[in-house]
């Protein structure tokens, strides 16, 4: 007989695990005079440092599994499900909160905080509608309450802050992400077109039209929105150039979202031969490219994008690596990667932040055409997220690099709450455009039907936007 699993053994391990993962911290901290900042304090690149070591990422990713599980697990089923129920009013009041610049006005207003009536009046809503919203959001630890309708600026609210002073956003909204990390951009794109879109979501998946379907404009955005258009076709719409501006600008910003550099990790840059290029498909304006070039000079580069796109790209580059351009370094090709590649036989295909775009009718279609054009020794490198399952998979230890560490038990296989964020933007994907975020074996598999082989995974800390990097050679 199955000796019943003891739930109070569970709640203690998660507790031991807490505990362990905060001495880890402490130590860390202490290694190289660190303070880790409170949560109330505003935040600055300087007091993220603490947290964006190695040595603090592991540990927190262990803090932050442990301590969701060990809510599931003492929280009344209905008070969870109820909650997540509602959790859409949470994202909604977060883009209020941002789209009449709370951040910027406690920012100005100082670390006292301000009366909401003074908030509200600045953009002239509702105070008791406002307090209500921001008292929400306080409770979930974005702002502070610090006095009965008095709120200020905490570590995750002043993440928001675009730095601008709110009379000149106030006096030109429509230029309020300008300049900007990007990232108020993205949330904002994420709590309006993402909301929106998810309402649909279930409606989309139960109807037998759009079930089954992989084409981007059969999807839970098309219904939210009443258009037969793509999302990427649609926001370019003139009547929504402020939706793509904003957009523009947050995909931008995407790259403050992870530490400096990180591209040049893992794949091997340094051992490509001199004057090997690097086709950058799709590649935007090529910030990270870019970054590849500038490290590794015997590398060249091809950005290829849309034609809009492709001249802001060269306006890039000549602003922030000239020489390169000068040199002749770095070329830009309008292309549609649903065609033949015109580059043949580079060292390097990289598709960042591209195939998730796409469900996989698509996918192959973009593969193939890379493949066509590959040479024997064609490197692809694909830097998008991979998601785990929530249970143990074996089916994927031939392949170099996939071997991940468990994380300790009871946790779950894929670290639960610490590396949630795939499986938030996998769904996000497939409500905007059919997209997917893929498992290493559906990567494998689709590579595979387009002529690749899949070689390498490496992996970042599951915390971080990007999380893994494949790498695939020609079969």
């Amino acid at each position: 007989m199955t000796t019943p699993k003891s739930s109070a053994s569970e709640l203690r391990a998660l507790v031991d695990l807490l505990n362990g993962a905060v001495t880890q911290i402490e130590a860390a901290c202490a290694s190289r005079s660190q303070i880790f900042p409170p949560s109330d304090d505003p935040f600055t690149l300087e007091s993220e440092a603490a947290r964006m070591s190695p040595d603090v990422l592991l540990p927190g990713n262990i803090i932050v599994a442990a301590a969701q599980q060990l809510i599931a697990a003492v929280r009344i089923p209905a008070l969870t499900l109820t909650l997540t129920g509602l959790s859409a009013y949470r994202t909604a009041s977060l883009r209020l909160a941002i789209s009449v610049h709370v951040s910027e006005i406690l920012r100005e207003a100082g670390p006292q905080g301000l009366h909401v009536n003074e908030i509200a009046t600045k953009t002239k809503i509702s105070p008791s509608k406002l307090a209500r919203v921001l008292r929400l959001l306080a409770t979930n630890h974005i702002y502070k309450e610090v006095a009965p309708d008095v709120f200020a600026n905490n570590r995750l609210s002043s993440f928001l802050d675009t730095g601008k002073p709110v009379a000149a956003i106030l006096e030109a909204p429509e230029n309020k992400f300008d300049g900007t990390s990007g990232i108020s951009a993205v949330l904002e794109h994420l709590t309006d077109e993402g909301l929106k879109v998810s309402g649909y979501l279930a409606e989309t998946i139960m109807d037998p039209h759009t079930s089954l379907s992989e084409e981007a404009n059969e999807t839970a955005f098309n219904k939210a929105f009443g258009t037969t258009l793509s999302g990427f076709a649609w926001v370019e719409l003139p009547e929504n150039h402020l939706r793509l501006k904003r957009f523009t600008i947050g995909m931008k910003g995407t790259q403050n979202m992870v530490p400096p550099g990180i591209i040049l990790e893992n794949f091997d840059w340094k051992n490509l031969s001199k004057g090997s290029v690097l086709v950058d498909v799709g590649g935007g304006i090529g910030h990270e490219s870019l970054v590849v070039a500038r490290a590794h000079e015997h590398t060249n580069v091809v950005v290829q994008d849309r034609g809009p796109v492709i001249s802001h790209a060269t306006k890039y580059w000549e602003s922030q690596f000239p020489e390169a351009v000068k040199a002749g370094r770095v070329k830009f090709q309008a292309h549609d990667f649903f065609t033949p590649q015109p580059v043949k036989e580079p060292a390097v295909f990289m598709l960042r932040h591209i195939l998730h775009d796409w469900s996989d009718k698509y996918a192959l279609i973009i593969l193939k055409q890379l493949r066509a054009a590959a040479g024997p020794h064609t490197q692809l490198l694909v830097i998008d997220y991979t998601v785990q399952y929530a249970c143990v998979d074996a089916s994927t230890r031939d392949i170099p690099g996939t071997e991940i560490q468990l994380p300790p038990a009871p946790l779950l296989a894929n670290q639960g709450a610490a590396g949630a964020m795939p499986y938030y933007v996998d769904v996000h994907m497939m409500g905007m455009a059919n997209g997917i975020e893929r498992t290493v074996p559906h990567f494998q598999k689709l590579f595979e039907q387009a002529g690749w082989r899949l070689s390498q995974v490496f992996y970042a800390p599951s915390s971080l936007l990007e999380n893994s990097k494949l790498v695939a050679v020609p079969i």
